[in-house]
């Protein structure tokens, strides 16, 4: 139940400030029941996490955008819900060995982990000359929590690391959470400047989200 409340928040981010009826949710969040959508608006309403009102003899939503609930969590996991998605979850260090291998092959060169002149910050995906910089980012649930502003702010930081470096390709791989870098992109993807977007399943398939890459670069 708690991803449905986290799909229902995630897509009233995406299109805030405007306002969704219960429809509107239920078709852009898959969710097969009415009902449960209803439900779960009411409920949402109810303890302040989102605006609503009625309208004639339909309810519309909004997100709330002040402070205190952009950075609330939409819920704790119970012990038993987040021992099963730590089961589910890649270590950092071997996701980002994986990204390592996946990119070098993508871009054709080797990659490491190296810090480049200027950013007092060790990047995990750098080519030799420096060319190439990247980092990967596992989006997992921090401390049995779901809260997408922290995926967020996380991005947001190393977008800026990235493009404070000179590199002509810059890119994040994220991976675990493919909805996080969708609506990050959605929200606030014209301040990603040149930093390109990859979301990296745990199996090693990689979707390109957004590649504004350097005009020399050709992937192999």
């Amino acid at each position: 139940m708690l991803r449905v409340r986290e799909r229902i928040l995630d897509y009233l981010w995406s299109v805030a400030p405007q306002w969704a009826t219960n429809g509107e949710i239920r078709d852009a969040t898959r969710i097969t029941s009415h009902q449960q959508v209803y439900l779960l608006t009411q409920e949402l309403l109810y303890t302040g996490r989102i605006q609503g009102q009625q309208r004639d003899r339909e309810w519309v939503f909004r997100a709330d955008e002040s402070l205190a609930v952009r950075l609330t969590s939409p819920g704790r996991l119970s012990s038993a819900q987040a021992r099963a998605v730590a089961r589910q979850l890649l270590p950092p260090r071997e996701f980002a060995a994986l990204a390592r291998a996946i990119m070098s092959q993508y871009l054709g060169v080797p990659l490491a982990p190296a810090q480049v002149p200027g950013v007092p910050q060790e990047f995990d995906l750098v080519a030799p000359d420096q060319r190439i910089v990247g980092e990967a980012l596992y989006l997992a649930p921090a401390w049995g929590e779901y809260l997408p502003q922290a995926k967020f702010a996380v991005m947001a930081e190393y977008v800026w690391l990235l493009n404070q470096t000179e590199a002509p390709t810059r890119f994040l791989v994220l991976g675990y959470d493919q909805a996080a870098p969708h609506l990050w992109l959605v929200r606030y993807g014209h301040l990603a400047g040149d930093v390109a977007f990859y979301f990296l399943t745990d199996t090693g398939e990689l979707e390109p989200l957004q590649e504004p890459l350097a005009p020399d670069f050709r992937p192999v």
